[in-house]
């Protein structure tokens, strides 16, 4: 064990488990504000309760995450144990997909509510990988689902510290950062399963978005403490960004954060009702959106992400639609809106190939959404 800073490290390794474990053993879990308590403590150590686990399709996972050692591919493709004998290979079940017509080509939806593979009770956060596959951070089923364009859930994340999980992002090593709300920290797994360390314990009220910028730092989203954090690639503290003397660089609730190919840091707002804007080193530039129902105007932001040129892609939540701005904060266009069925969109992302994902759901997100866009010149995207 070792430690640095707010950082902490412990040996721990996913038991994998068949699929079918998941539908009859992991589909009631203990409420959540009943796992802390001292008459709970020992019923909370059991097996079905503790476990964590992962079924995977090995082939796709392996292709898409490109982070497994070529040494263990023949093994792990052919359903055997890798060297640790906890790999189980199995066919995910349980995914319901539907193709709505939206002009050419079509877009996809898969997911609706449940605690099954492949079911959601609220998609918060999308986290593009690569090859066509992402990540679905589920924060009432306390779990993420690595999901394909099409759907198919090839990889299952759950564990007992994966607890009321908000935002993931990939590190600079390729380890998944998750945001755990109930835990107030930030987790790292390995895409292997393997719990690495955490960092922000006592530091955090409510993690809730987190991204890595191109040095590797993390940068944490606290929607309870209102601040905007930056930590190092070991989860050290360095500084906040925002002045806190200056109005228009305070935060109110503020979910999620990106950093755009330039490095600009991206912050939804959410209780401020706009996308503040920081260059890489954290000085504030300038804010995009304000309250209203108008073209450029937002109800509380969450999921942002940009493309290559720079543009702010925002999920404008309780006006329904997903919005986009230029690098400057000029209006360009509402990307997709309630006539594509998206309602109370949460979490975004978007693929190289301008592939986007969208979480959305009346109450909860329970639905992917996925969309192609084609930029047509610099300043105009089209969904087509």
């Amino acid at each position: 064990m070792s430690v640095n800073g707010q950082a902490w490290q412990r040996a721990r390794r996913v038991t994998f488990a068949d699929i079918a474990e998941l539908h009859t053993k992991f589909g009631i879990q203990l409420p959540v504000e009943e796992r802390d308590t001292p008459e709970r403590k020992e019923e909370n150590r059991k097996p079905l309760t503790n476990i964590s686990y992962i079924n995977r399709n090995c082939a796709k996972l392996i292709k898409s995450l490109e982070t497994i050692h070529d040494d263990d591919d023949e093994s792990v493709e052919n359903g055997a144990a890798n060297g640790n004998g906890n790999v189980v290979v199995c066919d995910c079940m349980g995914t319901v997909k539907r193709y709505v017509n939206a002009c050419e080509p079509l877009h996809v939806t898969f997911g609706k509510k449940g605690s099954n593979v492949g079911e959601f009770q609220d998609a918060t956060c999308i986290t593009y990988i690569s090859g066509g596959n992402m990540l679905v951070t589920d924060m009432i089923n306390a779990r993420i689902q690595n999901c394909t364009r099409d759907g198919d859930t090839s990889a299952v994340y759950s564990c007992e510290e994966i607890c009321e999980p908000w935002a993931t992002c990939l590190t600079s090593v390729k380890d998944i950062a998750l945001t755990s709300r109930r835990r107030r920290l930030v987790l790292i797994i390995s895409t292997e399963g393997d719990i690495k360390w955490s960092f922000g314990a006592g530091f955090f009220q409510s993690p809730s978005g987190v991204c890595v910028d191109k040095a590797g730092n993390f940068i944490v989203t606290d929607s309870v403490a209102n601040l905007v954090s930056i930590h190092d690639s070991n989860g050290k503290f360095i500084k906040y960004i925002g002045n806190s003397k200056i109005k228009e660089q305070l935060f109110d609730s503020p979910r999620y954060v990106c950093v755009s190919i330039k490095g600009d840091i991206y912050v939804s707002d959410s209780g401020n009702h706009c996308v503040k804007i920081f260059d890489k080193n954290g000085t504030y530039t300038r804010s995009i959106g304000k309250f209203g129902k108008r073209d450029g105007e937002l109800k509380s932001p969450y999921g942002v992400c940009s493309d290559p040129l720079g543009h702010v892609i925002v999920a404008d939540h309780y006006n329904s639609r997903v919005s986009m701005f230029t690098p400057d904060g000029v209006f360009m266009c509402h990307v997709v809106d309630g006539s594509l069925g998206v309602v109370h969109p949460k979490g975004l992302a978007l693929s190289p190939d301008m592939n986007l994902y969208v979480s959305s759901g009346h109450l909860k997100a329970c639905e992917i959404k996925v969309f192609k866009l084609r930029h047509h010149s610099p300043t105009t995207v089209t969904c087509v």
